[in-house]
């Protein structure tokens, strides 16, 4: 069978924490629970096909019958049949969950029965409220104890770096990374196939059954990078033609492109590619296939596509899997 792009149903999940941002944004209609909606995730191994010949099939399913057609080279020689990328909008009423994520090593031996990856993720912030920002690894050298009694007596905050966003920027979380998003923030997020977090400290809230939601410090201590020191932000790279290099890691690559009029391209067969509008309009062409890419909207083309045609006005993020 020839692969064509692929149209996903996206999951949408409400959080205790989220905000009003997602609905008018992705232009849909206004959730019935009780919690504000917190993420969409675009593109992840569970969502379902809703276009041509693999229409309500699993994105998992389909890299298990395709391979290296629909994943390409690289995810194929790292990560077997498993769909290497996780894409998501989040959306911070509140702030986030100080949290952590361990490293592929590290899931495969103690979180083998989840069949996660470890966790790297990328966040590019679309929109941050005045003063917003997020938290980014320790300020302070602590030692493990330290950091447990700090988080048990609600002090955590007070040793972690919070650094101001603003939309346009690129905040790199490797796996280990302590951090939390603020509120405020508006953001697209690029992550391995996992969803393996580790809670340090949560405020004290409670969740819907009203038990305070569930904290990882052991778990956490195991994985957490305690390194101090600033951070810094990853600068872009012009690469011309409209098209930006926002990042480039051992396990994603993020690119904004910005599209006027017609633009012809092609896939590699290194990676399968996910495009994702973020401002604008789009319309995809590739041999039969037409798919409408409105603000929001995201596409996984296959690594077999070859040539496609993007035209109309707007901005989009692709991520794809780099070789080694």
């Amino acid at each position: 069978m020839t692969l064509y792009p692929l149209e996903l149903e996206r999951f949408l999940s409400p959080r205790l924490w989220g905000g009003d941002r997602l609905v008018s944004y992705l232009g849909i209609a206004e959730p019935a629970e009780e919690e504000p909606l917190g993420e969409s995730w675009q593109v992840y191994a569970g969502c379902r096909i809703l276009n041509g010949p693999l229409q309500g099939k699993t994105l998992a399913e389909a890299s298990r019958d395709h391979g290296a057609a629909l994943l390409g080279t690289a995810p194929m020689a790292r990560y077997g049949h498993t769909f290497p990328l996780l894409a998501k909008f989040i959306d911070a009423g509140e702030a986030l969950s100080i949290q952590v994520h361990p490293d592929d090593a590290y899931a495969r031996e103690h979180e083998p029965e989840t069949g996660f990856l470890g966790k790297s993720e990328a966040w590019y912030i679309l929109e941050a409220a005045p003063g917003a920002g997020v938290i980014w690894g320790f300020k302070d050298a602590l030692t493990p104890e330290e950091v447990r009694r700090a988080a048990e007596e609600a002090r955590l905050e007070a040793h972690l770096n919070f650094v101001p966003v603003r939309a346009g920027e690129v905040v790199y979380n490797p796996a280990g990374t302590v951090h939390a998003i603020g509120a405020g923030v508006f953001l697209f997020e690029i992550q391995q196939t996992s969803d393996l977090t580790y809670r340090l400290y949560d405020y004290g809230r409670r969740g819907a059954d009203g038990k305070p939601r569930e904290l990882h410090l052991d778990r956490a201590l195991e994985v957490a990078d305690l390194t101090p020191g600033e951070r810094a932000k990853v600068p872009p790279k012009e690469l011309g033609e409209g098209k930006t290099e926002l990042l480039s890691t051992e396990h994603f690559v993020l690119e904004r492109w910005d599209v006027a009029g017609d633009r012809e391209e092609s896939t590699r067969e290194t990676s399968v590619e996910l495009l994702t509008t973020i401002s604008g309009g789009l319309e995809l062409y590739a041999g039969a296939s037409h798919v409408r890419l409105p603000q929001g909207r995201s596409v996984v083309l296959p690594a077999a596509l070859g040539a496609y045609t993007l035209k109309g006005e707007g901005a989009l993020l692709r991520a794809f899997v780099p070789p080694r």
